[in-house]
């Protein structure tokens, strides 16, 4: 996949309303302010990925049973898109990987340099629902 969002949902979901949404355009993304959580904006899409705990995003590291973003000490994600958003999640998300830009003593600090690639594959249900959506959130090295 080249830059940008793919969301493959089952028929009647909720957020897509059933449709397969294809957006090739690079992401914005940051880590929010003191934390490991990456924020994702992609056309009017925005994600939330929380590892839980403060954990750092690391390479190949799953996190499984995410529910609604902030979570405390758990995973969290959470999406929203045209003023749609979910109040409860059930989900897992896949760091295939991030990588920052580094300071000059060679030391990665997320809070202060901003992602320069990421590749994040997600599934999630919103509000209990039965559907899922399974995604794939990807910016290239720039």
């Amino acid at each position: 996949m080249e830059d940008g969002l793919c969301l493959v949902p089952e028929p009647g979901e909720y957020l897509t309303g059933g449709k397969t949404v294809i957006i090739n355009q690079a992401p914005v993304v940051a880590f929010l302010p003191n934390t490991s959580t990456l924020q994702v904006k992609v056309g009017d899409w925005t994600f939330i990925f929380d590892p839980g705990n403060n954990v750092p995003m690391s390479q190949g590291m799953t996190f499984p049973n995410a529910k609604l973003y902030p979570n405390g000490n758990y995973p969290g994600m959470s999406v929203e898109v045209d003023g749609k958003k979910c109040d409860q999640v059930d989900g897992e998300f896949l760091n295939s990987y991030v990588q920052a830009a580094q300071n000059v003593n060679n030391q990665q600090v997320q809070q202060i340099n901003p992602v320069t690639a990421f590749d994040i594959n997600f599934s999630l249900h919103c509000n209990q629902e039965h559907q899922v959506v399974n995604g794939r959130v990807k910016l290239s090295q720039q």
